[in-house]
């Protein structure tokens, strides 16, 4: 059965790592830049781990008691019978959990990402082929523009004003087309001075 792709605000929400290695560390790299609040429990951390500022590490074995106030769990241990354990006490609390290589035990997944900025794009295979959903994403991250994150923070920054003096839902949805389109040319380079004029002329173009 296919998996919805929700995207859900992350920022400031506790999660649990269980394992130090570099599998570990690859889930955290991917996580971090959405501002999650990370604990990381293992007996041993790989350099990369040991060394950022930015989680909290917990120096020991994983203990039921981490899962505390926890609101979705990675389970990435060496020890297949800890990721086993992990999987049925998340599950039984109701816990969203990811254990590495093992869809099965798996309650979430990880998407293969392409980040620009506000620009978040997710593929996944259900764990069935995380090959193929790195190869797709490589596909569409060589073909995102450049400029892009910009041009997308651009049309965020206008939106309201857009909304607020164009009420008109066709108008506006002209004045977006506009802008974006020359957005996208000037990879998100435009001056207030073309913002304001594309906005002023695409109105009265539509009265």
């Amino acid at each position: 059965m296919s998996y919805f792709p929700f995207f859900i605000e992350i920022g400031d929400r506790e999660c649990l790592v269980v394992g130090g290695g570099r599998v570990a560390l690859r889930k955290i790299e991917k996580l971090l830049p959405f501002g999650v609040k990370i604990t990381v429990v293992s007996p041993v951390f790989c350099t990369e781990i040991e060394e950022m500022t930015d989680i909290l590490r917990i120096q020991r074995c994983f203990q039921p008691m981490d899962l505390a106030g926890k609101q979705f769990v990675i389970g990435a241990a060496d020890d297949e019978a800890v990721n086993q354990q992990i999987a049925v006490l998340c599950r039984e609390q109701k816990i969203p959990v990811n254990i590495v290589d093992d869809p099965k035990k798996c309650t979430f997944f990880f998407p293969a990402l392409v980040k620009k900025g506000e620009f978040v794009a997710g593929f996944s295979t259900g764990g069935g082929s995380p090959l193929a959903a790195q190869y797709i994403r490589r596909r569409v991250e060589d073909a995102v523009p450049e400029g892009f994150d910009r041009v997308v923070e651009l049309l965020s920054s206008v939106r309201e004003q857009v909304k607020k003096e164009i009420p008109d839902i066709r108008k506006r949805e002209a004045v977006f087309q506009k802008l974006f389109a020359l957005a996208l040319e000037k990879a998100g380079r435009l001056t207030e001075v073309e913002i304001q004029e594309i906005i002023r002329k695409e109105g009265e173009n539509h009265e």
